[in-house]
């Protein structure tokens, strides 16, 4: 369409009254039909009229049309907008006067159409144009630099206010909180706002809304109780910003009061609304309120399927998401990218390799593949579902393979086990972000590869990358397992320096550090220092004196906790239990276990594992194997593991023999049961029977597992395991030592059939002597020897341990699978009941 002004000569005997005359009829006839216009190409149509009747030299009418172009706010028509306002720039040799309104219009348009840089620049434009702003222009160019979130230009533009004079005015005070509100600029929206002498609804929601935004949602729910105590009623806009808030809280109570509000102010319930609504009731744990709310709406709307969903998915309501989803096909609208992502997170959670290929299909039809969430969420499925092969395919097939892809692989690799996978993937990462880290260290603790835990966290600390409480929960762990109190005492002092925040996790894995350690007093330190305990940290610290064997300080921390109304669950109960059976409180033990169903909880097998532990090594084998056969359960190989390892202390091989009948029958075979009948028969000096025990484990594929025992040294952790031949001539000097004063080989303790020489030569290489055999060499004069057995430890090897502690003067530390042994003086912790 051409845009060149018609200027048609009229004939020389026209009256020029009367060409006046017709085109101000012609004027005032289009000009009605401007503003009927409905959409863009009416407009163009009758611009077209303009042109062919000559009017477009009229100011009137071309700032009319230019306006209308920008209000259509879509590109085409703000591209004719510019072209309109060049003609009428340039027919005109004082265009001063009405161009501030072309210009408002203009950039009105173009932030309406999100053109939001051009909007900016035709600011700057009207300012070298000498054309002052006025209280229309800020709000407009300041709605721009909000969406673009350009504080600096914002910044620039409040020094304009000023500047002019219109601070005063409330729709362009309004503005700048707005803008200083979505920029995080906090703190200038609030000063602008108590500078203002009168303020409106949209005031106090532009800065409940920027204080949303910088997750201030205490501030913003407490500005909105300060806005009802102003009179100033609120909007729908800020009922669903307080409601946000209050979700983003948990508070339920404060959500229902501002809903109250809603209701008195007779506010409508939008869809916007009951979206806010059904997350802030999904948030604050009122799952069955946003059903039912959810439920009533008959108007839902994809904003409210993904919301509900979302929320189930969080919750970990998998389930419930899948029915909400598979609703939502039936009747609601067509799923999006972000509906597949719960979907498709609930099958993985679920396991349910089906849903997740249709939803991989579904993505694929779609075209909606190449969002990185999207992609994310298929590896973690394909992994829990065991299909590494498919993670890898759609992981390959990434267009953007983001850090959050490359660690949902290693993950998924890291979950399933596969470390070698696991490590290669971090080996072939790009870049690594702490999430990296943590996932391997994690994987490595959980394969029980402690110290190579223990190495790639060092690695991380030379790769510069600061480690989080996450890390060091796993680090702890590592720590803990190994038994290593040097290492834990550093790792201790590592999270003190660096300030790293100790949450309920991390102080209870500290807990759980220093007992596993042997030190039941900075143990106890860090509990006492817990600012807020849960079951688990009792639990942690209760275990710390079961450990030791101080099943009264184990009673004092339950008793305690049950005082403090922190409800038991099944795992403290078995540390309490165990703590009872170290210490030989049988009486003390049998109430602990009658009470739990008081507590509200049925016994699980290992309770009545803890309870025949208890009566075994109290001697009470006969009232032991009645607790069994009278058990609800069937026992399993770990009760009768228990009640053998009581026969074997106590030589009874008759009630032994009679618990593996019955075993047998059960078929509960273990590895472990095999071996303690076996040892019970070799105290016993009954060949032939180990014999046959022996060849039935050999026939059934059974391996005993070997002793082996650690020692650490100077930061390193050594590993020693029986019939170990180093360090033999420190181990014939302690012998010769220990029996000048007494010690005499418990040769009851060897299991093999053969002389009495070639038995105490067996018995002198067990691997906890090798252990500290190598500290009395390696460590300093007067330091604690301190070892980790991976079985239980044996007889001679305990007194071995409480003579070489009075020879030597050394204090010797032993954890065996069961307990700590505090060797000093020739005297153990333990009282010689383990």
């Amino acid at each position: 369409m051409a845009f060149a002004t018609v200027v048609a000569s009229p004939p020389l005997t026209t009256d020029c009254s009367t060409i006046n005359t017709e085109i101000q009829i012609q004027q005032e006839s289009l000009l009605p039909k401007l503003n009927s216009c409905k959409d863009l190409q009416e407009i163009k149509q009758l611009h077209g009229l303009y042109t062919k009747h000559g009017l477009m030299d009229d100011p009137a009418l071309l700032t009319k049309l230019i306006a209308k172009y920008s209000q259509t706010g879509s590109s085409e028509s703000l591209e004719y907008a510019k072209k309109a306002f060049t003609i009428f720039r340039r027919n005109r040799e004082d265009w001063s006067s009405g161009i501030i309104y072309l210009y408002n219009s203009l950039i009105r348009g173009n932030s309406i159409a999100g053109n939001f840089h051009d909007a900016i620049l035709l600011y700057v434009d009207m300012l070298v144009d000498g054309v002052e702003p006025d209280n229309y222009t800020f709000p407009f160019v300041l709605s721009a630099c909000t969406k673009t979130l350009r504080l600096s230009e914002g910044k620039q533009l409040h020094g304009s206010v000023v500047k002019m004079g219109y601070y005063g005015d409330i729709f362009v005070s309004n503005s700048l909180v707005h803008c200083y509100g979505e920029c995080g600029e906090t703190d200038s929206a609030r000063k602008v706002f108590d500078e203002m002498s009168e303020r409106n609804v949209v005031s106090w929601t532009s800065l409940i809304c920027g204080y949303a935004r910088r997750e201030w949602h205490q501030e913003a729910v407490s500005l909105f109780f300060q806005m009802i105590e102003e009179r100033i009623e609120p909007s729908e806009v800020t009922m669903v910003s307080v409601i946000s808030a209050c979700a983003k809280l948990g508070n339920l109570n404060m959500g229902e009061r501002v809903l109250d509000y809603t209701r008195r102010f007779g506010l409508s319930f939008n869809a916007v609304m009951i979206n806010a609504l059904v997350d802030m009731y999904m948030k604050c744990g009122a799952a069955e309120k946003a059903r039912q709310l959810f439920d009533e709406c008959v108007d839902k709307n994809l904003v409210l399927y993904n919301t509900f969903m979302s929320n189930y998915v969080k919750l970990g309501k998998v389930r419930e998401a899948l029915d909400i989803f598979r609703g939502m096909i039936d009747v609601g609208p067509k799923p999006d990218r972000v509906t597949m992502l719960s979907v498709i997170t609930s099958s993985a959670e679920i396991g349910d390799f089906c849903i997740g290929m249709q939803c991989h299909a579904y993505v694929l039809r779609n075209g909606i593949e190449g969002w990185d969430s999207i992609g994310n969420s298929l590896i973690d499925m394909y992994t829990k579902s065991g299909k590494q092969e498919l993670a890898c395919r759609v992981f390959d097939q990434m267009p953007n393979k983001t850090i959050v892809s490359w660690n949902s692989l290693l993950a998924g690799f890291a979950r399933n086990g596969d470390l070698e996978s696991a490590r290669r993937v971090f080996d072939d990462m790009p870049d690594r972000d702490i999430v990296s880290w943590n996932t391997l260290i994690g994987a490595l603790v959980q394969e029980s590869l402690f110290t190579d835990a223990i190495e790639l966290f060092h690695s991380m600390q030379k790769d510069g990358m600061i480690p989080d409480e996450v890390t060091m929960v796993s680090v702890v762990s590592a720590c803990g397992y190994l038994g290593s109190l040097d290492l834990a005492k550093w790792t201790y002092k590592y999270i003190e320096k660096f300030g790293i925040k100790r949450n309920i996790r991390l102080c209870t894995a500290l807990v759980d550090m220093f007992a596993r350690c042997g030190d039941s007093q900075s143990a106890m330190k860090v509990f006492s220092t817990m600012k807020e305990r849960d079951v688990s940290a009792w639990t942690a610290v209760i275990g710390a004196m079961a450990m030791e064997g101080n099943g009264e300080g184990a009673l004092d921390l339950f008793n305690e906790m049950l005082g403090q109304e922190i409800k038991p669950d099944e795992v403290v109960f078995t540390g309490v239990l165990t703590a009872c059976s170290h210490g030989g409180l049988v009486e003390q033990g049998k109430h602990i276990f009658n009470s739990m169903k008081e507590q509200g909880i049925t016994p699980h097998i290992v309770h009545y594992g803890c309870i025949v532990d208890l009566l075994g090594r109290a001697g009470l084998l006969d009232e032991a194997l009645d607790f069994i056969t009278r058990m609800p359960i069937e026992p399993n190989a770990e009760i009768w593991s228990a009640f053998l390892g009581a026969c074997r202390i106590y030589k009874n091989e008759k009630m032994a023999s009679q618990a593996y009948e019955m075993i047998t029958k059960s078929g509960r075979d273990k590895t472990g049961i095999h071996v303690l009948l076996s040892n019970i028969y070799a105290s016993a000096g009954k060949w032939s029977d180990v014999a046959r025990v022996r060849m039935g484990m050999k026939e059934s594929g059974m391996k005993k597992i070997p002793g082996s025992s650690l020692i650490e040294v100077s930061g390193v952790v050594h590993e020693f395991t029986s019939g170990d031949e180093s360090h033999a001539l420190m181990l014939e000097e302690i012998n010769y030592r220990l029996r000048e004063e007494g010690y005499v080989a418990d040769l009851s303790n060897v299991l093999v059939d053969t002389n009495e020489e070639e038995k105490e030569l067996l018995l002198s290489r067990h691997s906890e002597k090798l252990a500290i055999a190598f500290g009395l060499v390696s460590l300093g004069r007067g330091m604690p020897v301190r070892v980790v057995k991976n079985l239980r430890m044996c007889w001679d090897c305990h007194s071995y341990a409480k003579m070489v502690s009075k020879v030597y003067d050394r204090e010797i530390v032993v954890r065996d699978n069961n307990r700590f042994h505090f060797f000093r003086q020739g005297l153990c912790s333990c009282c010689d009941y383990w």
